[in-house]
């Protein structure tokens, strides 16, 4: 677990050009691929986030369960943000600053049946 490593591959994300062909985001899996206690990940989450504020200010926090119900109903969620309904619960989110992106970060945690998992995301794409 590599807080250093993680903050430079979301540095990477955040140049990435976007390509036509290819999603509206950017994302990776951060940390190990197996953590040895869930709640190790939600540290290593805490941990990231406080280093990302710093960098960047209080994020944005909000949960994705109005977009659950929104795409229930029908209505069409752009990516990532309708994804993200089926891995996490509760995210966080910054407007890089001079790029108009936005960097996510969440525990992909929905499915309970499995170790949860650091997701991190960027895309120009506002929340819905």
């Amino acid at each position: 677990m590599d807080i250093a490593k993680d903050l430079a591959l979301i540095d990477q994300l955040c140049a990435r050009d976007f390509p036509a062909a290819h999603a509206p985001y950017h994302a990776a899996w951060l940390g190990p691929g197996d953590w040895p206690d869930a709640r190790d990940c939600y540290a290593y989450e805490a941990a990231l986030v406080e280093r990302l504020t710093q960098r960047w200010g209080a994020s944005d926090r909000w949960g994705t369960v109005t977009l659950v119900e929104r795409i229930a109903r029908g209505e069409a969620i752009p990516e990532p943000w309708a994804m993200l309904t089926a891995l996490a619960i509760d995210v966080r989110t910054w407007v890089v600053p001079g790029t108009g992106r936005r960097l996510t970060v969440a525990v992909a945690d929905r499915d309970e049946e499995n170790q949860p998992r650091l997701w991190a995301g960027v895309t120009e794409t506002a929340p819905p």
